[in-house]
């Protein structure tokens, strides 16, 4: 039975495994290029140039410790109301564990950030979806928790 059920599932395990994409090396420098830019603008306190790295659409996806927002202008309103000052906002910076390509357009990033203040860090970490759309790599989905 068990020889029965490996010839089954063998062909579609080989399968599975050959159908998966390896993310090119420019690609994945492009999708480290949107972090490198967004810590860039965070630290100078520009939100606007922060979201850059976001797709402007109403099907980006933000889901933090209160729930989701949904669409570009609302998770750009949820940055403005949480950091609404330069020194609210810290000094970022990305820790990047794992990238992955889901399909040729899709991939995803696993990471952790750290936002350094005068007397104290906070950390967390976060999940990224990105899509590669008209030739460019943008966050379409974020999840970010932070560290206890």
């Amino acid at each position: 039975m068990i020889k029965y059920i490996l010839k089954l599932f063998f062909p579609l395990l080989i399968n599975i495994t050959n159908g998966q994409s390896i993310l090119s090396e420019s690609d994945k420098n492009e999708i480290l290029l949107v972090l490198k830019n967004q810590e860039k603008f965070w630290n100078k306190g520009d939100i606007d140039g922060f979201m850059q790295g976001y797709v402007k659409s109403d099907y980006l996806v933000f889901n933090g410790s209160k729930g989701p927002f949904y669409g570009w202008d609302s998770v750009k309103d949820r940055y403005i109301k949480t950091y609404p000052s330069k020194e609210q906002m810290g000094i970022l910076n990305f820790k990047i564990q794992n990238i992955s390509l889901i399909t040729p357009n899709v991939a995803q990033l696993l990471g952790q950030f750290f936002l350094n203040y005068p007397k104290k860090e906070v950390s967390g970490y976060f999940t990224l979806v990105f899509i590669k759309s008209k030739g460019r790599w943008l966050i379409l989905s974020d999840h970010t928790s932070r560290s206890e």
